[in-house]
């Protein structure tokens, strides 16, 4: 299934033209729940940054309803403050780890 016109709109909004495709390739790859919502969430969270693109792609892989707290507004006012504090904490962690290969589990 293609993304859909309003995820591509704020794709081509988000990335620099030169990452704008690979997003959107990206984004085709996630075909969990609520997949529009979490495509247009994943792409506000990036900042126009593939690789924190793809971190958020895999998190909502495993939990959508993480992805969707993080990347919609909150309903209730007087957490927005909170709320915004979570995603720059997370971006900035994201940032500093992106490059760092994953340790094996031991499995």
């Amino acid at each position: 299934m293609a993304v859909s016109p309003a995820t591509r709109q704020l794709c081509d909004a988000t990335f620099p033209d030169a990452d704008a495709a690979s997003a959107l390739s990206l984004l085709d790859l996630y075909a969990g729940a609520e997949r529009e919502r979490v495509h247009q969430a994943v792409v506000r969270l990036s900042g126009g940054r593939p690789g924190r693109l793809r971190r958020w792609l895999d998190e909502a892989k495993r939990n959508p309803e993480t992805v969707l707290w993080f990347g919609e507004s909150p309903s209730d006012t007087s957490s927005q403050d909170t709320h915004a504090f979570g995603v720059e904490f997370i971006n900035a962690f994201l940032d500093k780890h992106l490059d760092t290969p994953a340790k094996p589990t031991g499995e």
